[in-house]
């Protein structure tokens, strides 16, 4: 362990010492000792330099007290790695614990929330913080999510993906009264309108499947070889690049050229629908057209469909043709009522 490292272990050990309320104001002998278990240390000299080396890099307030004789830090709430954060930082992470507290029902973004506060105790910044999350909780609305079904196993399912272990999925589609078990290698979760999915390769068709987290049952690790990502030709970075949702299937992307009348051009100006939307013609008049690349599916659809009369599909004509057709059958529907 190169000479650098090992000293900074040093300091923490010495820091744990200096703020112990069990065993107070120890001695360089009690520290010696405890550095020479851990570190090997055998001389007094190097905890003086350590030391010495906490009072000026790290500004540690380190002092001898007579009549305790021992070691202790003259400002008790002084902690070792604390940071020194501008108003506009604070700010910054009063923010981020405000947003956090979105997931808190969630068991896996509630340990989000405990990592956050720990941080913040590091800081020194709790009490300040704690005040001005009250504020920013007056200050802004987030779309509140709902409980999602299956939430509880995404702690599991995200440890399963960073150990590369291979999980049997017991799965139940819509509208099944039975589940069944699935061999997956698990590669992602990605969340979609708050739902969250499990992408993984399923052994017995020889494809990368979605699942969705809503649906799965019951989930098992198994002792067998983990295939990584390259082994089937997946790419979590890549598999989703031309795909709005979670439905990435195999044909390639198309040219997508939507046509929105002005109202609803400045929305999607200021909001696009896709990292590869590309303004190739805007009038105040007519509107503004499209042009994205993407794959054809349910959830680009649906999209389309959402905003009504105020868009019109010009390329694909086959997907014209499918936005056309389920118009036609909500007019139909409502033709037949009274």
């Amino acid at each position: 362990m190169p000479p650098t490292k090992l000293a900074f272990f040093r300091y923490l050990l010495i820091d744990e010492m200096l703020r112990s309320r069990s065993r107070p104001f120890p001695t360089k002998e009690e520290i010696l000792e405890a550095c020479n278990e851990k570190f090997g240390v055998n001389s007094i000299s190097t905890i003086e330099k350590d030391m010495a080396a906490m009072r000026l890099d790290f500004d540690a307030p380190i002092y001898y007290d007579k009549r305790q004789k021992g070691y202790a830090y003259q400002d008790p709430e002084y902690k070792f790695l604390s940071v020194n954060l501008s108003e506009d930082e604070m700010l910054a992470l009063s923010f981020v614990e405000t947003l956090l507290g979105e997931f808190r029902n969630m068991p896996i973004f509630s340990l989000f929330s405990v990592a956050v506060d720990k941080v913040l105790d590091g800081l020194e910044l709790t009490k300040k913080l704690h005040t001005e999350k009250r504020h920013l909780q007056q200050a802004i609305q987030i779309e509140q999510a709902p409980y999602l079904k299956g939430s509880d196993k995404l702690g599991d399912l995200l440890r399963y993906i960073a150990e590369q272990k291979v999980i049997e999925v017991s799965y139940q589609k819509y509208g099944s009264e039975s589940t069944k078990d699935y061999l997956v290698h698990p590669y992602l979760l990605k969340e979609f309108r708050n739902m969250w999915y499990l992408i993984g390769y399923h052994e017995a068709s020889g494809e990368v499947r979605t699942f969705g987290i809503d649906r799965i049952t019951q989930v098992l690790p198994q002792e067998k070889d983990f295939l990584p990502q390259e082994k089937v030709n997946f790419d979590a970075e890549s598999f989703y690049f031309y795909c709005i949702g979670v439905t990435a299937l195999s044909e390639k992307p198309a040219e997508i050229r939507l046509r929105f009348e002005p109202f609803l051009a400045n929305y999607v100006k200021a909001q696009p629908l896709h990292h590869t939307q590309e303004i190739i013609e805007d009038d105040e008049q007519k509107g503004c057209l499209l042009r994205l690349r993407l794959i054809i599916n349910h959830e680009l659809k649906m999209l389309i469909l959402g905003y009504g009369a105020g868009v019109c599909v010009e390329a694909p004509a086959s997907l014209a043709a499918e936005i056309r057709r389920e118009f036609e059958k909500g007019v139909a529907q409502y033709a037949t009522k009274n």
